[in-house]
């Protein structure tokens, strides 16, 4: 796969399984479920009012307990046109199958930060996500300037550069790796233990760093997974700092009307 898949897929992954974490007590579909089947499997709408290629979509976050969604994309100006776009068709679906209820608007006030820990000293590497717009989540890969043992040490110096495309192309595929290895590990956890993602929000930020591995090196039996060994990476979840306060852009008039086909 390209380099630009790998990032993608993580960052998609990454931001769709926090968003749960954040939320616990909610019901959230990701982007491996279509319209059509989320509708049906919840009874909030009525399928059969989707146009012909309106069945076949994917939005990549549906909160149904807050009938919000959020489309993610890249942080630069055509992943926010994008979004926007994106996010206008899928309320516009999902919209038209609601006859009695409230209707869906697009998510806000969604962002964060992890860190993706490589073995031998590399740089440590930053997932940013934000909520630009109404429904639109954009996200950015960074790194550290300098090599750190610690990512404790690269949080607290908070100095972040952009990623040379080298380094994309050779690291990508371990991040992709790391990332996918971590969500699916925690999720199993989850359906084992029924607990699993409110510890990110409950213990102090000291140990954020550690305590999943504390968890799962008490768990053992087949089928559960250790933390990843020398050579690949790890994800360090951190909680997001504040955002800059600016006002949301309201929603635009499109994004609650079907699209002219």
């Amino acid at each position: 796969m390209r380099w630009e898949l790998f990032m993608g897929g993580a960052a998609h992954r990454l931001i769709a399984y926090m968003y749960g974490v954040k939320h616990p007590d909610r019901q959230i579909y990701y982007n491996v479920k279509t319209i059509k089947a989320i509708i049906e499997e919840t009874g909030i709408g009525d399928a059969s009012f989707l146009l012909p290629d309106e069945s076949g979509i994917y939005p990549d976050i549906t909160d149904i307990t807050r009938r919000s969604l959020f489309e993610i994309k890249p942080w630069h100006e055509r992943g926010l046109l994008e979004g926007r776009q994106k996010a206008r068709i899928y309320l516009a679906a999902l919209n038209r199958t609601i006859l009695v209820g409230k209707r869906f608007t697009g998510g806000m006030d969604f962002h964060g930060e992890v860190l993706i820990r490589f073995a031998r000293g590399q740089y440590i590497w930053r997932l940013e996500w934000q909520t630009k717009e109404p429904g639109v989540v954009l996200y950015e890969w960074t790194r550290s300037k300098e090599r750190f043992e610690s990512e404790k040490a690269a949080y607290a110096a908070g100095q972040w550069t952009d990623i040379k495309e080298e380094e994309l192309r050779q690291y990508g595929g371990w991040v992709e790796k790391a990332v996918e290895d971590m969500v699916s590990r925690r999720e199993k956890l989850a359906n084992l233990s029924g607990a699993v993602g409110l510890v990110i929000d409950s213990v102090g930020e000291a140990a954020r760093v550690v305590l999943w591995g504390a968890i799962l090196g008490q768990m053992s039996g087949p089928g559960v997974q250790q933390p990843p060994a020398q050579g690949g990476g790890q994800v360090i979840p951190f909680p997001a700092r504040t955002p800059p306060a600016t006002p949301p852009a309201q929603v635009p008039a499109a994004a609650r009307m079907p699209l002219p086909q």
